[in-house]
């Protein structure tokens, strides 16, 4: 699926930083069929390789939102919230001392709850493949500039739609080419269990 080091030859290139995060994000077009993806982060670092062609030509414009990681920050604070209302009409020494660690742990589990919720909430350009509709490409929108990202998101919107073109396989082949893939970005830890399994059932669905 990747192209040989030695035959490598980079079309275009974008790099990335989330500014609330410091995430690296970095895609570079690779001999006009291929695009790389790399991510590097506090969780470590990922990379893989798609075949343009299996890629939908218009991507998807929005802020996700992380909603697990917003009801686990609105829990705790309410929890926290709780407590506060507690000690106001309990004011005593030693209470306070009891629970005090409670409270540690709980502002701790909020700042993490944040946090996790910034990083898992980006505005980003989806790209989608074909027929499944999963989300395989996250790039940040306007970033580092809006011209430079333009740019970028053009020419692999172009390319998408000539080597789709080029393609010499039928629709059947093109949708099992594409369940494979899945499946492969899925065991390498791309896509999540749940788009996958969702991704799978609408090709399937496709008829033929």
């Amino acid at each position: 699926m990747q192209p040989p080091p030695s035959e490598k030859v980079v079309n275009r290139k974008l790099a990335q930083k989330a500014s609330s995060n410091g995430e690296v994000r970095c895609f570079e077009i690779i001999n006009d069929h291929f695009i790389r993806a790399k991510k590097n982060n506090l969780l470590g670092e990922q990379s893989y390789t798609l075949k343009i062609n299996m890629l939908q030509p218009w991507p998807v414009h929005h802020r996700r939102f992380s909603w697990r990681w917003m009801m686990s920050l609105i829990y705790f604070a309410l929890t926290l919230l709780a407590y506060a209302v507690f000690m106001s009409l309990h004011p005593d020494t030693q209470v306070l001392q009891r629970l005090l660690p409670f409270i540690v742990v709980l502002l701790l589990l909020s700042l993490g709850s944040l946090l996790m919720f910034i990083y898992r909430s980006p505005n980003v350009m989806e790209f989608r493949s074909r027929y499944g509709n999963c989300s395989l490409l996250h790039i940040l929108h306007n970033k580092p500039d809006r011209k430079e990202c333009r740019k970028f998101t053009d020419e692999l919107k172009t390319r998408i739609l000539l080597t789709s073109q080029d393609v010499n396989l039928d629709k059947k082949q093109m949708m099992e080419f594409e369940r494979k893939e899945l499946t492969r970005l899925f065991e390498e830890g791309v896509i999540e269990k749940e788009n996958y399994d969702a991704a799978i059932e609408r090709i399937e669905k496709i008829k033929i």
